[in-house]
């Protein structure tokens, strides 16, 4: 997802973007009845952010807690009646967040590396779908919160940068070998 801001904080407009593409890619069409679903969603989230910035942070959260608040708030107020489609629209949209993340250090934003994590996954697509479903199950039976999410994201991320690191040095390697 492409912030369009200089910062971790994602505007109304956005999070309903995110929140009807996220939806539509998991086979849910967007009515107008799920239109005040992500009214709610987005007050749950930002009640979410609210907690978290008030009682565990120093500054502003940085993207990996907000996409964990985001988690949270779609799968408790969820777009069907299905718990795992749910619980899987709510670990996408995650995922989406943490593609184009930004840290808050010491009061000071600072936007990390892009990472598009279907694209890293490709020829892993077993680990990243395990990774969701192990998620996806945490969500259906409630053995999370926001405060505890936020450090699954940030290390799904971190593998999908070690992943994305590792191509770059294998073609460099490849294209070395090549020259000699």
């Amino acid at each position: 997802m492409k912030n369009s801001l200089n910062s971790a904080k994602i505007g109304n407009r956005e999070l309903i973007n995110l929140l009807i593409d996220v939806a539509n890619e998991n086979s849910v069409d967007i009515q107008e009845d799920s239109l005040s679903i992500i009214h709610d969603i987005i007050l749950e989230y930002k009640v979410l952010y609210e907690y978290l910035r008030k009682n565990y942070v120093v500054g502003d959260l940085d993207t990996f807690k907000m996409a964990s608040c985001m988690l949270v708030a779609v799968n408790k107020h969820g777009f069907t009646e299905d718990k795992f489609v749910n619980a899987s629209i709510a670990v996408d949209t995650a995922y989406k967040m943490c593609e184009n993340p930004y840290t808050n250090v010491s009061g000071t934003t600072i936007k990390l590396e892009e990472v598009d994590f279907k694209e890293v996954f490709n020829d892993d697509m077993e680990f990243y779908q395990d990774s969701k479903n192990r998620l996806i199950t945490s969500l259906i039976h409630g053995n999370g919160s926001s405060l505890t999410y936020f450090l699954n994201l940030e290390q799904f991320y971190n593998v999908a940068l070690e992943k994305k690191y590792q191509y770059v040095k294998t073609a460099i390697c490849k294209k070395r070998r090549r020259k000699y």
